[in-house]
């Protein structure tokens, strides 16, 4: 009987599979992975490089700060340093729009493109966490890649 009612509890529990969580309003620091996108030889292009990052998140999870060693945007005519804090602000659980800081010259489009793709995947050890998400610039998708490490 004991082994009948055990079976039926836990089979009543669902099972979640384990998510990455950045705990909120707690500074992390890791490192960002260089990549390189170009969608046709010649045209327009895009890098983030490798090198320091931090970021926090607010806690109702609308917002976070991220900041980025290298960022370039080549638009075919002219080139955008996008380098050091942005604003990640959220409008589902993985798209929104990216806020470059200290670039007010530059288009709007440049500054304040979209992202997508938003994940948070647990490392091994389990302390570290990716961090991945795609900067849609126009004519280009820039894959942003960043192992923090949450002691």
């Amino acid at each position: 009987m004991r082994r009948l009612m055990f079976f039926i509890v836990a089979a009543g529990i669902p099972i979640v599979g384990a998510q990455a969580q950045i705990p909120s309003d707690t500074l992390v620091t890791g490192q960002s992975q260089p990549a390189r996108a170009q969608a046709t030889p010649g045209g327009p292009w895009c890098f983030v490089g490798r090198g320091l990052s931090t970021f926090q998140g607010n806690a109702n999870g609308t917002e976070a700060v991220v900041s980025l060693p290298e960022v370039t945007y080549f638009d075919g005519t002219s080139y955008y340093l996008l380098d050091g804090q942005a604003r990640l602000d959220f409008t589902t659980a993985g798209t929104g729009n990216i806020k470059f800081k200290l670039t007010s010259e530059y288009p709007l489009s440049v500054i304040r493109p979209p992202f997508s793709n938003y994940t948070e995947t647990v490392g091994n050890p389990a302390n570290r966490i990716w961090l991945s998400f795609s900067v849609n610039f126009p004519s280009c998708t820039l894959p942003v890649s960043i192992l923090y490490e949450i002691e």
